[in-house]
């Protein structure tokens, strides 16, 4: 269920959960007095803040152990098609926060680790239209980036396993905060001001994490992999997450 950060009132029993996963979320950005409660990310903030949120809830299905992905595909796809690509602005972008039911069996790293690499499967496998063209479908090459529908995106995951890294700590449940790739282009651009904001942030998420930012976070314009920074482990010492994502 694909809807907008006003729009939390009268949801479907189905997925009623959503409520309070939000609601916490949007709680994180609530008090902003001291560098320990400021949320790192100044863009987040200020989506948050103008309400351009988009939440997207992926409900577990018990009888099978597992989420309905069929509903990420085709959120994605709504969400995709209501951004324009060719004009994209910071002020006014809207990022998605795709939020997975909490289940209480469902609380290790490596449990939340299976669900991204399946979701992010699931959207290759469902896609339907082509990989853009100048995109590599090799994750190790420099050009590489997730696309679905046509769009090259970013997937930040979130999870309740990080315990250090409480910017990517989301709530009860799994979270993939998405935004279109080249948003960030434009955020913070290959020159002397994207350098200072990137630098900027890092230092924010050093003051508001209880570890310092990871040496896997990355600039794309300048060719650093993608796919290690979608979920980055909770310390600076363990291995990134190899990539197993295989084309039709």
């Amino acid at each position: 269920m694909l809807f907008s950060q006003d729009e939390l009132a009268g949801l479907p029993d189905k997925f009623r959960w959503g409520q309070s996963a939000i609601s916490h979320i949007l709680s994180k950005f609530e008090n902003e007095a001291g560098p320990r409660t400021a949320f790192p990310c100044v863009f987040a903030r200020n989506t948050v803040k103008r309400g351009n949120l988009r939440f997207l809830l992926i409900p577990y299905e018990p009888k099978n152990s597992r989420y309905e992905l069929g509903l990420l595909a085709s959120g994605l796809r709504t969400y995709i098609d209501q951004i324009n690509i060719d004009t994209l602005d910071v002020n006014h972008n809207r990022s998605l926060l795709v939020l997975f039911e909490p289940v209480v069996t469902l609380t290790t790293t490596d449990q939340f680790k299976h669900i991204f690499i399946e979701a992010m499967q699931f959207l290759l496998d469902e896609d339907q239209r082509p990989w853009p063209s100048l995109v590599s479908k090799d994750p190790a090459h420099r050009t590489w980036t997730m696309c679905f529908h046509g769009c090259e995106l970013f997937v930040n995951v979130s999870h309740p396993a990080h315990v250090l890294r409480r910017s990517r700590n989301m709530g009860a449940g799994l979270a993939f905060i998405i935004n279109p790739r080249k948003i960030f282009d434009i955020a913070a651009p290959a020159n002397q001001q994207g350098s200072a904001i990137t630098a900027k942030i890092r230092q924010n998420i050093d003051t508001y994490d209880d570890v310092a930012h990871s040496g896997l976070l990355g600039s794309y314009v300048l060719g650093e992999a993608q796919w290690q920074q979608y979920m980055i482990p909770d310390n600076n010492e363990d291995a990134p997450l190899e990539c197993p994502l295989h084309f039709k």
